[in-house]
């Protein structure tokens, strides 16, 4: 929403600098992150033990409890940028009649969002939930690349059981977890889309 701000300057540089892993490989990203996140030659540890605050400097890639929201917070990084083109196409798409309106009848800010912003945006964001899940079920390049599924089993999914599988040549487990993933993801797309389907909004 601050990106379509008139008061906000340099929006289309934001933009693009958001936008911008997008047009990066998964794989590619994974890999420099890897080298970044290492635990003693990695930048962000040594950065932070430059500045003086070695203490946080952690092992983000081997501990069990900081390896699942680290391979989150890149992978949500490296895809949040075609999110926010299609949110923003959404925004644009609201005529400022309604705000206009809003105004003039005295509506705050979050009156406004509650009543104009987000109804309108409804099959945006369902499209975008839709997105969101059917690629968080698929994700493999990310966690292949950073962790291999690793330590142990920690950032397992089931692409990278099904990755296993079929290296080991073990081709029926491999395509029975790939038809449990399609069915998997049919059945929350089925749900998804039946609990937030579009409604005509009154304004």
């Amino acid at each position: 929403m601050l990106l379509t701000q008139k008061f906000i300057k340099g929006k289309n540089l934001h933009r693009m600098i958001i936008f911008s892993p997008q047009v990066m490989s998964y794989l590619v990203v994974g890999l420099v992150f890897k080298s970044m996140l290492h635990p003693t030659t990695g930048f962000l540890n040594d950065f932070l033990r430059k500045i003086g605050l070695g203490a946080l400097a952690k092992n983000w890639l081997t501990d069990l409890h900081l390896v699942f929201p680290t391979v989150m917070t890149v992978d949500t990084w490296k895809g949040m940028g075609y999110i926010m083109v299609v949110v923003i196409a959404g925004l644009m798409s609201i005529s400022p009649e309604y705000y206009e309106a809003a105004s003039i009848d005295g509506a705050s800010f979050f009156q406004k969002l509650r009543c104009i912003t987000l109804p309108l945006l409804k099959p945006v964001l369902v499209n975008v939930t839709v997105l969101n899940v059917t690629y968080g079920l698929r994700v493999f390049d990310m966690i292949y690349s950073l962790t291999n599924g690793g330590p142990g089993n920690a950032t397992g999914v089931i692409n990278t059981a099904v990755y296993k599988e079929f290296s080991k040549g073990d081709l029926a487990m491999g395509t029975t977890l790939s038809s449990v993933l399609f069915f998997i993801v049919l059945a929350l797309l089925y749900f998804i889309i039946k609990s937030m389907e579009n409604k005509e909004v009154e304004v």
